[in-house]
């Protein structure tokens, strides 16, 4: 889907993804493919960003952050955005992503609160979603707080 975007000139793209899990399942998916969004002017400035919004984090803990796979993700132009990432990482998705850096972001509805990250194009999941009890349809008034 993000390529058939991409060659019809759609991103930047945000997917509303229902589940934290799902969001970084989506980047993981498209990491399995060729699919790059970036140049190699755009991915030295995101190095840069990634560098100095995450230079102090300790060496040890990278891997076991996820570090690793998540910078291959925004070198890509892709990005995961959840409640659930490392402020850190987050930060960085959210200011990439607002410099035209990242050109798709999979992400909780946590997403539409209070960032302003404007998309071309937003895609939901599904028009359904689980509020803890049942299934129900998405409505206009249904995905605000």
């Amino acid at each position: 889907m993000i390529a058939k975007l991409d060659s019809e000139g759609l991103l930047p793209a945000i997917t509303f993804v229902f589940s934290r899990a799902g969001c970084d399942a989506a980047v993981q998916q498209c990491l399995r493919s060729p699919l790059r969004l970036t140049g190699e002017d755009e991915r030295a400035r995101i190095a840069e960003v990634i560098d100095h919004r995450c230079g102090d984090l300790a060496d040890a803990d990278l891997a076991v952050l996820g570090y690793y796979e998540w910078r291959e993700g925004l070198q890509r132009g892709l990005a995961a955005h959840h409640a659930g990432m490392l402020p850190a990482f987050r930060h960085t998705v959210e200011e990439l992503f607002a410099a035209g850096l990242i050109k798709a972001v999979f992400a909780t509805e946590t997403l539409a609160l209070g960032i302003n990250m404007p998309a071309r194009t937003v895609v939901l999941e599904r028009l359904v979603k689980f509020n803890g009890e049942q299934h129900l349809p998405l409505t206009p008034g249904s995905t605000r707080s």
